[in-house]
């Protein structure tokens, strides 16, 4: 099988294209899909989402930083003002629930009117090192990464709907290139029709002076030539919607020149087998691996709304210092701690909120289940509807090519017998329509396998737009891990 219809048009192409399409850049399916990649408007703004969902989870990370909190109210030189603050406070948590809270600080104070007469100055000092640990509610990391793991959740969702996002338009790029290829095409094979038709005129009437034919054979012909006309003028404005189409979806200026690639690659007829294609589908597919995600995400809520029913319960241990200095360096030292240990029981009456609570996400866990088995049913249906649409485009491509080489034929016996006056031209003029609509077809068929072959990729969710987008590539990789 050829390599494409572009082969057998290609001097003619050259030679009727204008000068200023001859000089613009060749763009191929490959360039015209990294362009979309990089400028696309809805790829931008799937990037902007990714960059949000990552904001939240650095926001979400804080929370298991250290916070240094330093207050000052006060004067480091000598005053008559009293209440004087100066404090630092140190915060750690961490994914288990256990809370770490240092605060060391010192206040001052005064006390008016001692035997001579002068104001006494001191400072009140407070150190305390507190550790807290749930032992019911709020234990565990299921409990304390609930924002994290929320805020993670969502990035990896907005990071998948990216890919599959890269995915659609890549696939919307190769169905609006190929289109163009097969408009700038026909355009060729419509003006090589006008021309043959042009011919056929010329000769009838010729004929028609030498009394050889009819009237009615000019008649014809110049009906022949009408019609190719209108159909040439058809595709050049196809040719123009084609080519705005595609502009907008590499996000182009329109007024950019350009050319495609007219070659279109000979499919790959190889089997694919449909139990095989389901399982890399299933183990590929971005939406699935999102439900997955989700479904797993109700397991944990379904934990954490089961922690919040839980009496809180929380041991506490505490080193602290208190003491009265004379100056604010001797307001901070390491002596003179005391340790204190003591519990937070709590254990409201009314837990209906929590019950309710707990009710709501187990309803969310058992849809968000039967969400993935209806996908992963939606996806075998898919994969098989795409693998007959292949076989039948493939067939397809067989039955053109052959309607081509018969219709070349019957042109070429019909010209003969209508030059050796055994017939009318009306033959010619059927025989010639008959080529030219055989042409089309088969280029129409072609592009047609070219795009089923990536959109069989991509609904089997092995389609990388920014590693390549050879059809004719394996269709069936490895299984590998889910994404």
């Amino acid at each position: 099988m050829k390599t494409g219809l572009a082969v057998i048009l290609c001097g003619a192409v050259a030679a009727s294209v204008p000068l200023a399409a001859q000089t613009a850049p060749v763009i191929t399916l490959e360039q015209a899909v990294q362009a979309a990649l990089v400028q696309n408007d809805r790829l931008l703004n799937q990037r902007d989402d990714v960059t949000q969902a990552d904001f939240g989870v650095r926001v979400a990370q804080r929370e298991f930083r250290p916070r240094v909190v330093p207050n000052v109210l006060g004067s480091f030189g000598q005053t008559d003002v009293s209440a004087q603050t100066y404090r630092l406070d140190l915060l750690q948590r961490f994914t288990t629930g256990t809370e770490v809270r240092v605060g060391a600080g010192a206040a001052t104070a005064q006390i008016p009117g001692d035997t001579a007469g002068r104001d006494v100055r001191f400072y009140n000092t407070d150190t305390t090192v507190t550790l807290s640990q749930p032992l019911l509610r709020g234990f565990g990391p299921a409990v304390a990464r609930n924002g994290l793991a929320a805020a993670e959740l969502r990035k990896a969702d907005a990071v998948r709907a990216q890919a599959l996002a890269e995915q659609q338009i890549a696939l919307d790029v190769a169905v609006a290139y190929y289109r163009l290829v097969a408009q700038t095409v026909s355009t060729d094979v419509s003006r090589q029709g006008l021309e043959r038709a042009r011919r056929l005129r010329d000769a009838s009437e010729a004929k028609l002076d030498a009394g050889l034919v009819s009237q009615l054979d000019v008649l014809r012909a110049q009906q022949l030539v009408t019609q190719a006309e209108s159909q040439f003028f058809d595709t050049q404005a196809a040719v123009d919607e084609a080519r705005d189409l595609l502009t907008s979806l590499m996000g182009r200026d329109r007024g950019e020149p350009f050319t495609v690639d007219l070659s279109v690659p000979t499919p790959d007829d190889a089997p694919i087998d449909a139990d095989a294609a389901t399982g890399i589908a299933l183990d590929r597919r971005l939406d699935l691996a999102s439900r997955r995600a989700q479904a797993a995400d109700a397991e944990r809520l379904i934990r954490v709304a089961r922690n919040q029913r839980l009496p809180q319960l929380d041991v506490n241990l505490a080193l602290t210092r208190r003491e009265t200095a004379d100056s604010l360096s001797r307001s901070f030292g390491t002596d003179g701690f005391q340790v204190a240990t003591f519990f937070t029981i709590a254990m409201p009456q009314d837990r209906g909120a929590a019950a309710l609570q707990f009710q709501s996400a187990a309803l969310d866990q058992d849809r968000r289940r039967r969400e993935l088995r209806a996908l992963e049913r939606q996806v075998g249906d898919d994969v098989r509807r795409a693998l007959r649409e292949r076989d039948r485009t493939l067939r397809n491509v067989i039955a053109t090519a052959t309607n081509v080489d018969l219709a070349r034929r019957e042109v070429d016996v019909a010209q003969l017998r209508y030059e050796r006056g055994l017939s009318n031209n009306l033959d010619v003029v059927t025989a010639e329509s008959g080529l030219l609509g055989a042409e089309l077809r088969r280029l129409q068929a072609l592009t047609d396998a070219a795009v089923m072959a990536l959109r069989v990729r991509t609904v089997l969710g092995v389609l990388d737009p920014r590693a390549g987008l050879d059809s004719r590539g394996a269709l069936l990789p490895p299984p590998g891990p889910r994404p």
